[in-house]
Parts: structure tokens; C-alpha cells; sequence
């Protein structure tokens, strides 16, 4: 249980200190948040965090076709069910940095 409890935690903290270091920036947010790969596989998809602080209302951050996001998928596969409704999305139209 420790084990577990501690990896958690630094996945967790992965999201608000690598991503603020490691990656790329796809919109200009006005801070220095950054799309970090292997923090978004290991978090399910929270570390598209540039995409985050771009669209701070939307339930997808991996939002290319190649940006892994299990969490909206769980949340999409939820809708077709009825489970998830109103759910909010970033325009269409990718905002340049």
C-alpha cells in the first residue's frame, strides 16, 4: 500500500513540476506550463498540461490525434452511455502560439 500510495502522489506532482520543465508548447497560455509525454502516460492523459491551462474548461487536453488521453476516452465512452452530458471542448480552431 505505501508503494502505491507514493507512486501516485509523484505522478500527481509530475503534473505541476515537470510539465512546468520538460516538453513543448502547442498555445500560448501565458505561463510556462508544456505538453510532457511520458507525464501524460503515466497520469492518463493530465500531462497535455499546456493544452490545460489553454482550455481550462475542457474535459479532452490531448488534443491532437496523437496526444494519448485516456481520461476523455473514459469520459466519451461514458456520454454513449448517458453517463457524462454538457460536456465542454475547445473550439475547432487551434489558437497559434
Amino acid at each position: 500500500m505505501f508503494v502505491r500510495l507514493v507512486v501516485v502522489f509523484h505522478c500527481t506532482w509530475f503534473v505541476n513540476s515537470a510539465t512546468h520543465k520538460f516538453g513543448y508548447k502547442s498555445y500560448d497560455s501565458q505561463d510556462t506550463s508544456l505538453n510532457c509525454w511520458w507525464v501524460a502516460l503515466l497520469t492518463f492523459g493530465e500531462g497535455w498540461h499546456n493544452n490545460h491551462h489553454a482550455f481550462q474548461y475542457s474535459a479532452r487536453h490531448g488534443l491532437e490525434w496523437w496526444e494519448i488521453d485516456l481520461t476523455w476516452m473514459m469520459i466519451k465512452t461514458l456520454s454513449i452511455f448517458g453517463l457524462a452530458k454538457n460536456i465542454k471542448l475547445p473550439p475547432n480552431k487551434k489558437v497559434s502560439i
